[in-house]
């Protein structure tokens, strides 16, 4: 399959400008429309791997004959699993464009292939949905999702058997053990990065809380109680750095290890400078805070393991790419090198097995975004698939692949809007593997 990717000119250069975000949107975006005029680019909507099927799970194909907008289907963030346990049931938003405030939260029999609508959410977004997730508490499979009542930032709850329950928190990460919950301030997002706030009415939080009142939050499932872990005024204090003063902060992406045991999340910042991002783990009570990258740029990581993780950020010993990083020592090593490094920034997450990585690119000169598992035994970089993104699908309201592993791990499941509308889809992988 022909490959397009960036070269490490133009990466040097779009580092170069990380001191002006605003100018260096503008000028991706110009560079990226000029380079796909330029190149003459046939418009392909799809290539795949001969050993790979595609099946499209929700979504329809765009007509433009309609006079209607189609609905739009997405699950949301990778690193979530939009299957239920047994993998019979399928988890995925849709949106009724153009009108539509809400999002309804569906789930997909695989068998019969019928779709029952079991809520609606006001607080999501394209990015991470409303980080709708299936939730085993007390032997029982519910769905959990992020919504608004009234003017209060919730998640609810609903059992296969339609019993709902609220809790006045909305999720960011779920433990492990079903128990309990982070939660953080969706509402200073939708201020700093909309993609990944709600910009709804909430009473319970509000876009520019006070630093030692905002941050990371740790609340009980079944009661509701709760305690601010992370402060926002923490983090300031931690290795202090000029570009802080007077700039904007939050947090995000906070991700539990596989035994419940920690969490890592990023805390970023912009100010005169532009933007910097730092990585950090704690233990679940927010105790024991380290800092494991502090080299201005962290972005997409998964855990391997309670002590690893795969992260996506900038040293100086090895530049922008894929580590490994033990999160007790800090110890770090390259991943990939030659190979997943060729391609920049993605969403990767771990097979059951932990030997493969699945993971996608943000759009090359062709509008093309990739899809590739590697096998870290073998050092095998295998693409699964391209899919093109349409030029309305930039920005905020991109869709990213946001690849996801199957609990059997021979399937992957993407959104996608290369047939012109967004949808989501199952992609087989089990002959590559």
């Amino acid at each position: 399959m022909t490959n397009t990717p960036y070269s490490g000119l133009e990466r040097r250069l779009a580092a170069f400008l990380d001191s002006a975000p605003r100018l260096r949107a503008l000028s991706k975006s110009a560079y990226q429309r000029a380079n796909y005029l330029l190149g003459g680019w046939r418009r392909q909507r799809m290539r795949l791997h001969p050993g790979a099927t595609i099946e499209r799970i929700a979504g329809s194909r765009r007509d433009r004959r309609a006079g209607t907008r189609p609905e739009e289907c997405f699950f949301g963030y990778f690193g979530m699993q939009p299957w239920s346990l047994d993998g019979s049931r399928q988890l995925f938003h849709r949106w009724r464009p153009p009108d539509a405030r809400n999002v309804e939260i569906c789930v997909r029999d695989r068998r019969s292939a019928a779709v029952r609508v079991i809520a609606e959410s006001r607080a999501w977004n394209f990015q991470q949905g409303s980080m709708a997730q299936w939730l085993r508490l007390d032997g029982d499979e519910s769905v959990l999702f992020n919504d608004a009542v009234g003017r209060t930032l919730v998640c609810r709850i609903v059992a296969a058997d339609g019993h709902e329950r609220v809790v006045p928190w909305p999720v960011q990460a779920l433990h492990p053990g079903c128990g309990e919950a982070l939660s953080i301030n969706y509402r200073r997002l939708a201020r700093l990065r909309p993609e990944y706030g709600y910009d709804v009415p909430a009473d319970n939080f509000a876009p520019d809380l006070p630093l030692d009142r905002d941050g990371i939050w740790r609340f009980d499932l079944r009661s509701g109680e709760s305690r601010l872990i992370v402060p926002l005024d923490r983090l300031l204090d931690i290795a202090p750095r000029p570009d802080m003063a007077g700039a904007e902060h939050k947090v995000n992406h906070a991700v539990y290890s596989p035994d419940g045991g920690e969490f890592v999340f990023m805390h970023r910042w912009q100010g005169a400078r532009g933007r910097f991002s730092r990585l950090y783990v704690a233990r679940a009570d927010g105790e024991h805070l380290r800092l494991l990258l502090d080299d201005r740029l962290v972005s997409h990581y998964a855990w391997r393991d309670d002590a690893t993780l795969l992260v996506w950020a900038r040293t100086r010993e090895q530049g922008d790419r894929y580590h490994l990083l033990d999160v007790s020592t800090g110890a770090r090593s390259a991943l990939g090198a030659g190979a997943l490094d060729r391609f920049g920034d993605g969403h990767p997450s771990w097979s059951p097995d932990r030997r493969w990585i699945v993971t996608d690119t943000y759009p090359d000169r062709a509008r093309m975004r990739k899809l590739f598992v590697y096998d870290t035994a073998a050092q095998q970089l295998i693409e699964v698939g391209a899919f093109h993104s349409p030029w309305r699908y930039d920005g905020p309201r991109r869709c990213d692949l946001h690849p996801r592993w199957s609990p059997d791990g021979r399937q992957v499941s993407i959104d996608s809007a290369h047939e012109g509308v967004r949808a989501t889809y199952v992609v087989d992988v089990s002959r590559l593997l």
